[in-house]
């Protein structure tokens, strides 16, 4: 298959029946001259598609910037980010203290803009109704960046409690998920009895509990927003 602005790219041959499945959607896709979202992976020297959505049945999406304040006990903020369809993208303004270095800034970078996009991508799907046929994963984009972002945060270095506003050179890619995730305008899922008594739902097992899964309730509202239903991917 020829990708516009990278060139050939073989189709994932693993399995027959999931390379016939790619090949239906890129013919799809050309005879439609759709929009494709792939996934690749590097084997060697050469790159594989593993995965494919085809954009024709879903519609083309205006990009919509995102702004609205969510509150949640004593705490507020501004959830903020970029939807084109299913391609969720925040910009991220970094502003770490004097003593982090300039490698080490950009070895953390590294850390949360992987742990960030592999939490959340490909996790859920926005489908049409009815029958579904044409699911389009939700995929989200970390790009860290001065020029009008959605977020700014104070880099401090070592460890210590983090929230949306400071992260900790420390921090795992899976804390940043859980702080992405109140920029998605999720709220916290864990119990805080001495500041947030009454907070309902609690020790989930999520994501915003204690960092681990997105499930489809965190997900949906950006499907909803595009009037389409939300699956498992």
């Amino acid at each position: 298959m020829w990708l516009s602005g990278a060139g050939w790219r073989k189709l994932d041959d693993r399995n027959r029946d999931a390379c016939t499945n790619l090949l239906e959607i890129a013919s799809l896709a050309k005879n439609r001259n759709a929009d494709v979202m792939v996934r690749e992976e590097l084997r060697g020297d050469t790159w594989f598609i593993t995965e494919m959505y085809d954009f024709s049945l879903g519609g083309t999406f205006a990009a919509q910037e995102i702004s609205f304040s969510v509150s949640e006990c004593i705490f507020g903020w501004t959830a903020a980010f970029l939807q084109q369809g299913t391609h969720i993208t925040a910009r991220i303004q970094l502003n770490p203290d004097a003593d982090v270095s300039a490698s080490l800034l950009q070895e953390v970078q590294d850390r949360w803009k992987r742990g960030i996009e592999d939490k959340w991508s490909y996790r859920f799907s926005c489908c049409q109704r009815p029958g579904c046929t044409s699911p389009c994963a939700l995929t989200f984009e970390i790009q860290w960046t001065s020029d009008r972002p959605h977020l700014g945060v104070r880099v401090q270095k070592g460890g210590g409690r983090s929230n949306l506003g400071l992260w900790h050179t420390d921090d795992s890619g899976d804390v940043a998920s859980h702080e992405f995730g109140h920029l998605l305008g999720n709220v916290d899922e864990y119990a805080e009895p001495s500041v947030c008594p009454n907070r309902n739902p609690v020790n989930t097992g999520t994501v915003m509990d204690d960092n681990t899964e997105v499930v489809l309730r965190l997900c949906s509202p950006l499907c909803t927003r595009i009037s389409e239903d939300t699956t498992p991917a």
